[in-house]
């Protein structure tokens, strides 16, 4: 107890420093509130961080829950490092939980720590350098972290092949400002999508299995809906979430315009299946 006291006076006071007005140094964007979330959600979390990862990434989901959806949050020029814990998309939610599981369990965590896992999460090889270096296919976000150790995707081991393309950024440039009349980023984009389609196998639970493979998936669990446009392989991201015995998940929602605990469940949702990844 004494120690937590200290912990929140110490915030308190680390806090004070970041309380000036919108922030813009030279490789992070941020706004004067979102140190403040953070470190609320750190408080929070620090009575719980001895829990599993994936229990800690589902107390922290439900802390944000009512948090407005908001599409195209990162869509800033020039790109740097963009961090708002305000407001929030699909994938952006779960980042942001994520790193926020793994920052909680930190000695001392930080702000600055938390910056820096967004970073590593968002960018290729953890370095910023242009749009294209951000990382926008949700498949090379599960293979960059299954690499590093942050996660491992279960798909394989409980699912079916899936034969996955991946072209639909390189080929509708014009639904993206920055690839718009930009045929050198269209070609760097090209390039990742190649080397993606040789990153295989893939593996997805098709919606038919979902309800008997229920028992092994956990709170906490990433689940990645399958999207049916061609040459794009995820449509929306989640936490798995078990509600009053039903496997639901915590999300972004498009439709709510905020985080929260669907009404429907994973297999009723899932219309083209799933994969499923888990934090280490």
């Amino acid at each position: 107890m004494k120690y937590f006291k200290s912990f929140v006076v110490a915030i308190a006071l680390i806090f004070g420093a970041f309380s000036a007005a919108f922030s813009q140094s030279k490789d992070i964007r941020y706004d004067e509130g979102d140190p403040k979330v953070f470190y609320d959600v750190i408080t929070h979390a620090k009575g719980v961080s001895d829990l599993p990862i994936n229990e800690l990434v589902t107390e922290i989901a439900k802390y944000f829950l009512g948090t407005p959806y908001v599409a195209g949050t990162l869509e800033y020029e020039p790109e740097m490092l963009t961090i708002n814990m305000r407001e929030t998309d699909c994938i952006l939610f779960v980042e942001m939980c994520t790193a926020l599981a793994i920052t909680a369990k930190m000695e001392h965590p930080s702000f600055d720590d938390y910056c820096n896992q967004i970073r590593n999460f968002r960018y290729r090889d953890g370095k910023v350098n242009g749009y294209t270096s951000r990382i926008h296919y949700t498949s090379e976000w599960i293979i960059q972290n299954n690499r590093r150790g942050y996660m491992t995707e279960l798909s394989s081991a409980i699912g079916v092949p899936l034969d996955q393309k991946f072209s639909y950024m390189s080929t509708h440039p014009d639904s993206y400002k920055q690839l718009k009349n930009n045929p050198n980023g269209v070609a760097e984009i090209a390039v990742v999508e190649r080397s993606l389609e040789n990153s295989g196998p893939y593996f997805y639970i098709p919606q038919e299995d979902i309800e008997a493979n229920a028992s092994k998936i956990k709170n906490g669990d990433i689940v990645c809906f399958r999207s049916n446009v061609a040459g794009l392989d995820i449509s929306h991201v989640a936490l798995a979430y078990w509600d009053n015995g039903e496997l639901k998940f915590i999300h972004a929602s498009y439709k709510e315009k905020k985080v929260v605990v669907d009404r429907q469940t994973i297999a009723d949702y899932a219309k083209n299946g799933i994969r499923l990844i888990r934090l280490n």
